[in-house]
């Protein structure tokens, strides 16, 4: 993660802001814009109405898509970004400095927890000089009655990733300690250890505390060069989120974490294909050895791949081996702007097409893995490229995740050309109207639950 080009606001701003609204109590139902001072801190901006972001269009802000900002959420500062507002005329206003200041001011937004979409960004300008954004995926944010408010809604009520059930760090480090003789000389369970307690992935913690998916790196080279790739960045000017899996792990280290987590756990998922490594399918012999070892000893659990869907023929020799469920990214099912995006090597957009039709051919359970960005995604043009495509290809489940990238870098790296927002919440009612069998959501179901 570079700090440097996010600057985390934490109790210090919300302080801020509850200061300044208290002294407006008649005023309390006013929804108010924010911006950041260079120390972080959050402030209310009553001269102006709020704005949010769609696409590359600067828009007034709806009470209706605010939510309270959930718990585990981060704000952040966008360096070099000034806030765009609304006065009371309607008119856009580029905010640079603070009231009576001469310090700079940047735009606010929020990184929202697990299991909630964005449906609006933070509104803002900035010059050629500014800086990448690091790989988050930002949402506007505004203060009501004292608290912050964001464009956002929850996609899935599974709790297996809510920031509450990871407060416990002293069981997380007893239960590793506790791990180590049982999985002793394990590469991956190592490996776990380290993403649980280092960059606090919650997947892996918890593996550690025996409870819903288990992640299960395994490839450290990829075959894509996705713009937004979280654990390998080359000359982008920003950093990778976290460092990329340096090892390969025998498919007897992989077999020994999955029946670990299988054995503990009711209705246990262990997912191949994670965001510190590369594409599992480039190992797709040694993973088939690791189902097939796996499979000797129990039925119990949902062995799951996340991948690119780039090698048709690995697929199908995964589902041969014992695949209960695939998970295939698009960022588009618009070809032009998935090959913009992911940027393939050896494989084309085609490839991942015939995964599809071989996985739901073979009965397993499909989901897509669709990055959502406001303004794209529920656009026009790529809402009805969107239904074509599941028209053809019925999937069970749309995993509805926010796209971890800075907005503008994403939209002139694929080549945007923008038709009308739908909006996000239309979008997705659309979805449930049209295609009433298929599953929205954000995990990884168990095998119990396909139905």
């Amino acid at each position: 993660m570079n700090r440097r080009s996010t600057g985390r606001s934490r109790d210090k701003g919300k302080k801020s802001a509850i200061r300044n609204s208290a002294k407006k109590d008649t005023r309390a139902e006013i929804i108010y814009p924010a911006y950041c001072m260079p120390d972080g801190s959050v402030i209310e901006e009553p001269r102006y109405r709020p704005a949010f972001r769609t696409g590359r269009s600067i828009v007034p802000v709806d009470q209706n898509e605010l939510i309270p900002l959930p718990f585990g959420s981060v704000l952040f500062s966008l360096p070099g970004r000034f806030p765009v507002f609304f006065n009371f005329r309607g008119e856009e206003v580029i905010v640079k400095k603070a009231p009576g200041s001469s310090q700079e001011i940047s735009a606010a937004s929020a990184f929202l927890s697990s299991g909630y979409l964005r449906t609006y960004l933070p509104a803002y300008v900035k010059p050629d000089s500014a800086p990448p954004l690091s790989l988050w995926a930002y949402a506007g944010v505004v203060i009501k009655n004292g608290a912050f408010r964001v464009p956002a809604l929850r996609i899935d009520e599974d709790p297996r990733s809510d920031a509450q059930l990871h407060q416990h760090d002293d069981e997380l480090h007893r239960n590793i300690k506790e791990m180590k003789p049982l999985l002793e000389g394990n590469r991956l369970a190592s490996q776990l250890a380290h993403c649980a307690t280092e960059y606090r992935c919650l997947c892996a913690r918890n593996f550690f505390l025996s409870r819903y998916e288990a992640p299960v790196p395994t490839s450290p080279a990829c075959n894509a060069r996705c713009v937004g790739c979280l654990s390998k960045q080359e000359e982008s000017g920003f950093c990778s989120s976290q460092e990329r899996l340096s090892f390969a792990p025998a498919p007897e280290e992989i077999a020994e974490v999955m029946l670990y987590h299988f054995e503990r756990v009711d209705a246990a998922v262990a997912s191949f294909g994670q965001g510190c490594e590369g594409e599992p399918l480039l190992r797709g012999k040694d993973l088939a050895r690791a189902i097939a070892l796996v499979r000797e000893k129990t039925p119990r659990g949902t062995i799951n791949l996340n991948t690119n869907g780039s090698r048709p023929d690995e697929v199908k020799r995964l589902i041969d081996a014992g695949l209960d469920s695939i998970r295939i990214s698009l960022n588009s099912p618009t070809e032009e702007y998935y090959t913009s995006y992911f940027r393939p090597q050896g494989y084309s957009y085609g490839d991942v097409i015939r995964s599809i039709d071989i996985a739901l051919d073979a009965g397993i359970f499909v989901s897509i893995n669709l990055f959502f960005l406001p303004g794209f995604t529920d656009m026009e043009s790529e809402v009805d490229s969107l239904f074509a495509f599941l028209e053809k290809f019925p999937v069970s489940m749309i995993q509805a995740r926010n796209l971890n990238i800075d907005p503008d870098l994403y939209l002139d790296s694929i080549g945007f050309r923008e038709s009308k927002p739908l909006g996000i919440r239309s979008l997705l009612s659309m979805l449930f109207a049209r295609f009433p069998k298929m599953k929205i959501g954000y995990y990884n179901p168990p095998k119990e639950k396909f139905q």
